[in-house]
């Protein structure tokens, strides 16, 4: 987020002075708070439908996103314990004599939203973008700073519009810190997002919070927009996480005048009644007191079946602090049981990236995302380290997997991931079904433009390792503004749970400053649908069907005569060989389940029935 601002640096230094009083100390624990945070009321919902949202215009008059400062945060200085940066503990292999295997990308990936785009819809080109992706069973969609994008799964564009229309921003205000996820778990998509006017006068400024909620699992029909609103304060750099029954929000909340700081908070709503559309002054809510002791926590996206909210914050250079929340607001018993602080690699904020033609922005020393799967909470961040070989601090992937199965949980894999002369910075980070993680991040050195590029690791592999990179997209042009991230994202593919989706951002050539995002599908085990048949390529390996082309001859599963329909034929064919393993019987007859069992059985009689009549398309 940047906000249009005078005193940026007054704002930091007094937060920072401010802060340096505080008790950071690592035995801070369950239950302290310095600030309330009572009287947070949830307004709405207002109901709209994506599909009818106005044609894309022109600003309107007294909208000023076009000049963005960085966002207030503590300065390094103050917040971070000055030691030595810590040493690399895995290196990225792909800039060695042998790399290892990255995760491999499925198809070429398409072109993501980028600040062209910014200038078309709304006259203004503000940075850095804030990318994130979220996929559903039909839909891939994408918001950026200001403008938001949904597509086919193919990459086609569907709708694209600004996010002041899409989450009903007031003319006049600034808005900023997009946030999007698609919940498996209950079918609906989530988002968030942050509005906020600084009028004249000490006691007239305004902010909301804008949370909406999908009323299905189409991202293209009706939401549901709730919001809650501030006076005098803002929330900051949100971040949002669900469990089964709960919808989190964590914010860093200042004033908007002043350079105070009031606090991290977080909110728990039950989520059930959101998913309902429930009044707002009627949806469970409960607010934590404000924690003037806590910066930037991270709500975790429950990726697996589980109650239990987890959140990841930074409490000191060298100290993890793991949060666990239990309860729901309509059952009065929302607590913060525990919240434990493990050591970790020493995460200060990194130098800026060096890039051809100027630096990048590499982050500072904040947690940027959290996910949760099966006891598995896995966290990331931008970090100062010095790769072994290099004499120079450069900037690092962190990522941390935390086993929370336990009690208390421990640091299971604490990674440093960099190289001599690299630098790496805004890792996004998801784990598949099978537990192999995905990781999205910035890659730059001194002789390339800035770059998208992709790491990660099998669930088997050694403790504390990662894969080589990969790249995803290469950088054109110079970027000509320091400014990057401020943060990416990954997803989940719910029909295809072992394909995650990354969200990249590079230097392209366009109009303001110089940023493009890329979107690919990324999977170790094939488990991508490369063209988007229904079929993953791991799948289509198996039937004898081409994994890259969705129609044409022995190219879609379901069409087994070669006739581009799924009809009576292709039935007839398996029902002949019916109860018959494969061999003798031909490959192409095994259909189903995911992966192909190698009989011929009723589970493929029924995958063709359910597509009985359907044409493929080329």
């Amino acid at each position: 987020m940047q906000i249009r601002r005078t005193f940026p640096l007054l704002i930091a230094t007094m937060v920072a002075t401010y802060l340096a009083t505080q008790s950071l100390l690592p035995g801070s624990g369950a239950g302290e708070a310095l600030e309330g945070g009572e009287g947070v009321r949830l307004e709405g919902p207002r109901a709209i439908v994506v599909r009818d949202l106005p044609p894309a215009r022109e600003a309107a008059p007294g909208q000023t996103r076009e000049l963005l400062l960085s966002r207030r945060h503590p300065s390094q200085g103050a917040y971070e314990a000055q030691v030595p940066a810590p040493a690399v503990n895995v290196r990225d292999e792909s800039f060695s004599a042998e790399p290892l295997a990255p995760p491999v990308a499925s198809g070429a990936g398409f072109e993501g939203l980028d600040n062209s785009d910014n200038q078309a819809l709304t006259g203004v080109t503000p940075t850095p973008p804030d990318p994130q992706v979220a996929v559903g069973p039909e839909y891939v969609f994408e918001m950026v700073n200001i403008i938001g994008r949904i597509y086919m799964r193919t990459g086609g564009t569907v709708q694209t519009f600004t996010l002041a229309d899409f989450f009903g921003v007031p003319a006049g205000y600034l808005d900023t810190d997009p946030k999007v996820i698609y919940d498996a778990l209950s079918g609906r998509w989530f988002a968030s997002y942050v509005s906020l006017i600084d009028l004249h006068g000490q006691n007239n400024d305004q902010a909301r919070l804008h949370l909406a909620i999908s009323q299905t699992r189409d991202p293209t029909g009706a939401w549901n927009m709730y919001v809650i609103s501030y006076a005098q304060l803002f929330p900051d750099y949100e971040g949002i996480g669900v469990t089964n029954d709960k919808f989190t929000i964590s914010s860093n909340v200042f004033d908007i005048d002043q350079p105070f700081y009031y606090g991290a908070e977080t909110i728990v709503i039950e989520k059930a009644d959101v998913l309902a559309g429930v009044p707002g002054p009627s949806v469970g809510l409960f607010a934590f007191p404000r924690r003037l002791d806590r910066f930037t926590v991270r709500p975790a996206q429950s990726l697996s079946a589980g109650n239990d909210q987890y959140l990841v914050t930074r409490n000191t250079a060298a100290t993890l602090t793991v949060i666990k929340v239990t309860g729901t607001p309509d059952a009065a018993n929302v607590t913060e049981v525990s919240a434990t602080n493990l050591p970790m690699f020493t995460q200060n904020a990194p130098p800026a990236s060096v890039a051809l033609g100027g630096n990048i922005a590499s982050g500072d020393s904040r947690l940027l995302d959290a996910m949760w799967r099966d006891g598995r909470l896995w966290t990331s961040a931008s970090a100062a380290c010095v790769p072994a070989g290099d004499s120079t601090t450069r900037s690092c992937a962190h990522v941390i997997e935390v086993d929370a199965s336990v009690t208390p949980p421990l640091v299971a894999q604490d990674i440093m991931f960099g190289a001599p002369s690299q630098y790496y910075s805004w890792p996004a980070l998801r784990t598949d079904a099978t537990g192999d993680l995905y990781v999205s991040l910035t890659h730059t050195n001194a002789a390339i433009f800035a770059e998208a590029r992709s790491t990660g690791r099998l669930a088997v592999d050694p403790p504390n390792t990662l894969s080589g990179s990969t790249l995803l997209r290469a950088g054109d042009v110079f970027h000509d503004s320091s400014r990057w991230g401020d943060y990416l994202g990954a997803a989940v593919d719910p029909l295809f749970p072992d394909c995650v989706w990354l969200v990249g951002e590079y230097a392209k050539d366009t109009v303001g400053e110089n940023w493009g995002t890329f979107i690919a599908a990324t999977s170790y085990s094939a488990g991508c649908d490369s063209d988007n048949d229904g079929w993953n390529d791991a799948a289509e390996a198996i039937i004898g069907t081409n994994p890259a082309l969705a129609c044409g001859v022995n190219a879609w599963p379901a069409d087994i005569n070669n006739d581009s329909v799924a009809d009576i034929t292709d039935v007839d064919a398996l029902a002949g060989e019916f109860g018959s393993e494969v061999p003798p019987a031909p490959t192409r007859y095994n259909v189903a389940p995911d992966p192909p069992d190698n009989v011929v059985d009723i589970s493929d009689i029924d995958r063709l029935a359910g597509l009985f009549g359907v044409s493929c398309a080329p």
